[in-house]
């Protein structure tokens, strides 16, 4: 028969115990809860490292990509402007002394066409050559470029082209400047191309935080989720290199487009970013 003494030290061991699995039990889960935290903690830092090297690489693949074709039409500037601009030239010459020998000649008024025309293709043939070319940016400037281009395409005599300057004008760097003008480049001749457009508009706009390039047609539009699911190389894949283009400058880029009503292409950078 036990005593009174046996069995309150019998339940005194039963409270040790239970305290002491207690005990151990809150450790468990204790132990379990932070291998938890520590484990999703280091699954999600492993994930931005992962996506930080995935856009680090993508990053240097668009750089690689706009210095290749900065090289290209540097080049092909260069050849149009050496080249081509001096073969124009000697033709013009000889059109010239041709024109002086058929003074008399009812022949005269067709060479002098002739030589008009030469006029205004080397014209051309050097505006188009300074386009490409990414020191004509660096030396005058993105607005001056600008100007420059739609100039170019307002001599054609098919577009009438407007460039607007709001805000006070500010550097934004040398790089940031020829990849924003390699987009509108880009822009203007989808619209070109493409959009069936009469009426193309730049608009600058410096405000006091954010830098926006507007570029804008009266064209057809198109279907903008149609474009966005091309494969690369297909007609259309050039809003997606808009796109990257602008991420890499830390900015944004937004299509707004419907069909009849035109494209309007607005590229947002901020300055701080930028400068």
């Amino acid at each position: 028969m036990m005593t009174q003494t046996h069995i309150e030290y019998d339940l005194h061991e039963i409270i040790i115990s239970f305290i002491a699995f207690t005990i151990v039990l809150v450790l468990l889960v204790t132990f379990g809860i932070i291998f938890t935290l520590l484990f999703s903690r280091r699954q999600a830092q492993f994930r931005q490292e992962k996506q930080a090297l995935h856009e680090t690489y993508q990053r240097e693949l668009l750089q690689s990509q706009l210095e290749t074709q900065n090289q290209t039409l540097e080049y092909i500037g260069q050849e149009l402007h050496d080249n081509i601009g001096q073969m124009l030239s000697v033709a013009m010459l000889h059109l010239n002394g041709l024109e002086e020998e058929l003074t008399q000649s009812s022949h005269q008024s067709a060479v002098s066409r002739m030589v008009q025309t030469i006029e205004g293709t080397i014209l051309a043939v050097r505006q188009l050559a300074k386009t490409l070319d990414s020191g004509t940016i660096q030396r005058f400037g993105l607005r001056e470029s600008l100007g420059l281009e739609l100039e170019r395409i307002n001599q054609t005599g098919r577009y009438q082209t407007h460039l607007q300057i709001i805000g006070e004008p500010c550097e934004l760097g040398n790089e940031a400047e020829i990849i924003l003008f390699r987009m509108a480049q880009e822009s203007l001749n989808n619209a070109i191309k493409h959009a069936g457009a009469k009426t193309l508009t730049i608009i600058v706009d410096y405000q006091s935080t954010i830098f926006v390039l507007t570029i804008a047609d009266d064209g057809r539009g198109f279907e903008l989720s149609e474009t966005a699911n091309r494969q690369v190389g297909e007609s259309g894949s050039g809003m997606r290199n808009l796109h990257q283009r602008a991420q890499l400058l830390g900015g944004t880029c937004l299509v707004d487009t419907q069909q009849g009503l035109g494209t309007r292409i607005e590229i947002k950078l901020p300055l701080s970013l930028s400068t």
